[in-house]
């Protein structure tokens, strides 16, 4: 058998047969350049083992313990006769410490799949911040930030795997990285015109929302996405180290991920704003590319570091910164509810909530569960349909107070319908809008509550922003928001954006109604965040735990006015719980509590209403 030979495209230049230099293998690796002289120990890697094990020359090769990674050595074997039989690779490891600057490189590597990791993961949950002002946050909205961030994996797996076997070289991996987190650098400056565009093209929100997510999350996670298998294509030098290096990269990466979601739901929306989160986000994941392509172009990978961290440091500084009263209601069907036994009548899964109804002698109630609690969301008195036995909604009706007139009256949040009936009842010239986001709710009411639509008296399944936002042309002299979702508001119906959407799209002197519960920290944010759209705001609280907040753009009115106003609309519609009462509620001079103002960018909301804080009066 003829010795081995060096194979065609590699260097060997002999000194007294103890030196010579293998060639570098592009800009793959760190180290370009190895001494063969240097070498102590070598193994065969073989792109085919089983067919390497079939040459005798194989055996005359000695074992080595587990290769230095980045350095490959190109070897042809010969036959007896001369002709080759199979060109391999020789993984080249010394016996004495690795050297450093490749051990950077690994260390670089299993970094930076820990860092896109987190990157994709926080940049999903940012998707809902987004996407939910425009299309709402309900499960099609969820359903299609997953399929979306599922795809561009999908796509960026077999990307990076493809793009991996032709240009194995850190350089192009960096650009990857740096192409996918400039993106992410400059989405706050386009995303809002971008979700407008898609939103004023598509009426479907189940669609809207699907091609929302697409333009928004798509390009920067499938460039993110090639990572892991490229990353892979870099490390791996031997078959038998191949399962340890893949579940190496795609355990860190995952831990990443884990990092990433719980890091940016549980602290930095909370803390800075998602247009902050998602500047951060693409200033790291630069400086992560930039480390990348300097390794790959053969410079200090400490200078690479350094680099990285003014990225990180700069990340974190731009952080810091004409119907008749009684067809409203099916008496039939409230007559049936009457006549079951007390206890649960039905228990209902919908695509938004859990859904009990239970009976309490002459009471229906309405409840939804979240995490083993119940809430109550309507109650009905099955023997008068004029009756609201929950205490709130009597108050609600103070806002009736502050229009000129009203005419139009939207209610986003049906519950039971037990204020919008109650309203269409006694005023029989008025036309009502109520926007219920959970089709399964409407379905609830009509069934087991005995609400009837009428020509005058509309339910509309839709999230309430995203009605608003088609149907610019409509305006309302009075908009109630009561709309709890799983025991609290959806955030984005609680943000200043949202807050001066409502003030154009009421009539002049109209005015918005809010019920909020008074006993956690949601309280002084939605308060100060109204008053920093609404130069009128006034409180009623209820007395059993909620405070209804009225807000206008007219004059505040004095005691009197307020007292004379609500004398007259009591004579004119002969409501069943007396205005002039529930004026009397009415808090004069409340402080303007400590509080940042909520909006699309930064909106705790679920932090905030998990914090006790009683309301100062």
């Amino acid at each position: 058998m003829q010795p081995v030979a060096p194979a065609a495209g590699c260097s060997h230049t002999g000194k007294g047969g103890t030196g010579g230099v293998l060639a570098d293998d592009g800009d793959a690796h760190p180290i370009a350049r190895v001494h063969v002289g240097a070498i102590r120990k070598v193994r065969l890697a073989a792109h085919d083992s089983d067919h390497v094990g079939s040459h005798a020359g194989a055996a005359a090769l000695p074992s080595a313990p587990v290769p230095l990674l980045g350095l490959v050595a190109c070897v042809r074997l010969h036959s007896l006769e001369g002709r080759p039989l199979a060109q391999h690779h020789l993984a080249v490891t010394s016996d004495t410490m690795v050297p450093a600057a490749t051990r950077w490189f690994v260390w670089l590597v299993y970094i930076t799949a820990f860092v896109t990791g987190a990157i994709i993961m926080s940049f999903e949950m940012l998707g809902s911040r987004y996407l939910n002002p425009y299309f709402g946050s309900g499960i099609y909205t969820w359903a299609a930030l997953i399929s979306t961030v599922l795809a561009a994996l999908t796509v960026g797996y077999f990307l990076g795997g493809w793009l991996a076997d032709r240009t194995p070289s850190p350089t192009v991996l960096g650009l990857t990285i740096v192409i996918g987190s400039g993106y992410l650098l400059l989405l706050p400056l386009f995303v809002d015109f971008l979700l407008e565009f898609v939103l004023d093209g598509i009426d479907d929100v189940r669609a809207g929302s699907l091609i929302a997510s697409i333009a928004v999350l798509f390009f920067p996670v499938t460039l993110l996405g090639m990572y892991s298998p490229f990353a892979i294509r870099l490390l791996l030098r031997s078959a038998q180290q191949s399962g340890t290096v893949s579940g190496t990269i795609y355990g860190v990466s995952t831990a990443g991920s884990i990092v990433g979601t719980l890091g940016t739901t549980f602290m930095l929306i909370p803390a800075i704003g998602s247009r902050a989160i998602t500047i951060s986000l693409g200033a790291v994941g630069v400086a992560a590319g930039l480390a990348m392509m300097m390794a790959g172009r053969r410079l200090a990978i400490r200078r690479g570091v350094a680099i990285a961290a003014a990225y990180l440091a700069a990340a974190l500084v731009v952080a810091s910164g004409s119907c008749a009263a009684e067809e409203l209601i099916d008496l039939g069907v409230r007559a049936a509810m009457l006549a079951k036994k007390d206890g649960r009548i039905a228990h209902i899964e919908t695509e938004y909530n859990a859904i009990f109804i239970n009976k309490r002698r002459i009471e229906l109630v309405l409840t939804t569960q979240v995490g083993g609690m119940r809430y109550t969301e309507s109650i009905a008195n099955l023997t008068d349909p004029d009756d609201l036995p929950m205490k709130y909604a009597h108050v609600m009706t103070a806002a009736l107070l502050y229009p000129p007139e009203t005419r139009r009256i939207l209610m986003v949040g049906l519950g039971g319908g037990s204020i919008p009936t109650y309203l269409g009842r006694f005023m029989t010239d008025a036309e009502i809008d109520t926007v219920e986001i959970d089709p399964g709710v409407i379905k609830v009411a009509k069934d087991y509550f005995g609400i009837r639509e009428t020509a005058r008296l509309r339910y509309i399944a839709s999230d309430g922003r995203v009605f608003l936002n088609r149907n610019k042309t409509l305006t309302y002299d009075l908009i109630y928001l009561d709309a709890y979702l799983n025991g609290t508001v959806p955030f984005h119906l609680l943000t200043r954006e949202f807050f001066q959407l409502l003030k154009q799209r009421l009539t002049p002197g109209g005015a918005a109604a809010f019920n909020v519960h008074d006993g956690t920290k949601l309280y002084p944010a939605t308060l100060v965040t109204l008053r920093a759209v609404f130069p009128t705001v006034d409180l009623y609280p209820s007395g059993t735990g909620e405070t209804i907040m009225i807000a206008t753009s007219a004059p505040p009115m004095d005691s009197e006015t307020l007292a004379r106003r609500a004398l007259e609309l009591q004579q004119r519609y002969k409501f069943r719980f007396d205005l002039s009462t529930i004026a009397r509620r009415r808090l004069d001079n409340t402080p303007q509590p400590k509080a940042q103002v909520m909006t699309d960018d930064f909106a705790p909301v679920n932090l905030y209403d998990a914090i006790p804080e009683r309301p100062r009066r």
